[in-house]
């Protein structure tokens, strides 16, 4: 566990000074980053003498100042591949709006992550991670606390799907999706152990995720569409509101096969087999 979680912060220095890849780039694989190690300090959680909880909120931290600069390339490409064709609003609008999209993520972003503020936090952060990480996880964690840990997040994700209308809110819908991504970076650790169903399932997982992450994107755009900072008239913005509104209606219709398929089992029945499985 251990070699995992330092090979990631390894990933994350080289993400945060790497002049290969675009800082958009750089920024969502900084994010994700942060989402599978707080991910996997969670198996952590049960040890006793072990507190990665500090560890987890300070990422959680970094991941909250990253969100904005991912969300603003999110909402260019989104408006530029979903809504620049619709002839909802006319063209010369569109395209100005558009350049303002990506206008705002050029200021956010700027051309290199290294002079970023967010990274100057990173960085120092990163380098003193790997003796943080020895003293929040310096014991070892066994196979019933991994079980323990999974079927704690695979629970909350059945229940949170449970609950959902059948017209959830933007936030259930997140809510679900950060307790989902989270048993899926667990899910992707484990699979190793018996990959013909940890696999499978992490697989099933990552499709769904990505629909949520679809559902959430658009969700953040329609907001962003009610901002002054595109010249849309009231009547503009509603039309174009509603048009993201249906994408998230037509993503949700596929995603919800796909979550009943993946929660098929109980909480109860997904513990028990999980524990089988660890022991061999």
């Amino acid at each position: 566990m251990s070699g995992v979680i330092l090979h990631q912060v390894e990933k994350g220095a080289y993400f945060c000074t790497a002049e290969n890849i675009s800082p958009n780039q750089a920024v969502h694989e900084l994010r994700k980053l942060f989402k599978r190690l707080r991910a996997l300090l969670r198996f952590y959680h049960s040890v006793q003498g072990n507190d990665p909880k500090t560890l987890r909120d300070e990422m959680k931290h970094f991941g909250r100042l990253l969100s904005p600069l991912r969300e603003s390339f999110v909402n260019a490409n989104l408006f530029e591949n979903e809504l620049r064709t619709k002839k909802i609003v006319p063209e010369r609008k569109m395209r100005w709006a558009g350049e303002q999209f990506f206008l705002k993520n050029k200021k956010l972003v700027g051309s290199s992550l290294w002079d970023q503020p967010v990274c100057r936090s990173i960085r120092p952060f990163l380098s003193r991670l790997e003796s943080r990480l020895e003293a929040a996880g310096s014991r070892k964690i066994t196979a019933p606390q991994i079980v323990s840990e999974l079927n704690h997040s695979y629970q909350k994700g059945f229940y949170l799907f449970r609950e959902l209308p059948d017209h959830p809110s933007a936030e259930a819908m997140h809510s679900l999706r950060k307790k989902l991504k989270r048993l899926y970076y667990q899910l992707d650790f484990v699979r190793l152990f018996h990959p013909k169903y940890f696999k499978l399932k992490s697989e099933q997982l990552n499709l769904i995720n990505d629909q949520l992450g679809n559902d959430h994107d658009l969700h953040v755009l329609s907001e962003e569409l009610l901002s002054e900072d595109y010249g849309f008239s009231g009547e503009e913005k509603l039309l174009l509101k509603n048009q993201v509104e249906h994408l998230r209606e037509l993503n949700q219709l596929k995603l919800r096969p796909r979550l009943k398929q993946f929660f098929s089992e109980s909480p109860e029945a997904f513990n028990q087999k999980s524990a089988r499985l660890m022991q061999h």
